[in-house]
């Protein structure tokens, strides 16, 4: 039962950081479907990447999903990486998510590309997001970045 409550928690709270509309230009969606198949989906996400962190923003601002990558490698001009922390930032505090397996893939050329073994392609600047938590969640994202930081 403390799973349970324990992925409840992390979708309410990672729902209730999304819920705000962000401005125009943020071209982001988060799907989750918790473990027990209920599904939200929220648009307007806005997101960023800095080094190897993806930070998925909340209209307000005050709530941030942070995925940070490792093992990155490319497979023609799309980046895959693996993410080993996610962590979730609202309200003065910090949730760390405990992840079973995810995957990152990232365009970061002017031109679409297409993910590997896959006919599904990424336009310039997009990120897919893909992550299985271990309380059998899992959270999707798929948006064009609003900002690269090196």
């Amino acid at each position: 039962m403390p799973r349970a409550r324990s992925a409840v928690l992390v979708c309410t709270l990672f729902a209730a950081f999304l819920i705000t509309p962000l401005p125009a230009n943020a071209e982001g969606t988060t799907r989750i479907q918790q473990s027990d198949g209920t599904i939200h989906v929220y648009s307007d996400v806005r997101i960023r990447l800095t080094g190897q962190t993806l930070w998925i923003h909340s209209a307000d601002h005050k709530g941030v999903l942070e995925v940070t990558t490792g093992a990155c490698s490319f497979v023609r001009n799309v980046q895959r990486c693996l993410p080993y922390v996610a962590t979730l930032r609202q309200h003065g505090k910090t949730h760390e998510i405990a992840l079973d397996h995810g995957t990152v893939f990232m365009n970061l050329t002017e031109a679409i590309q297409y993910l590997p073994r896959s006919s599904e392609g990424l336009g310039p600047h997009q990120v897919l997001v893909l992550l299985h938590t271990m309380h059998g969640t899992y959270v999707s994202v798929r948006g064009t970045l609003d900002e690269v930081k090196s």
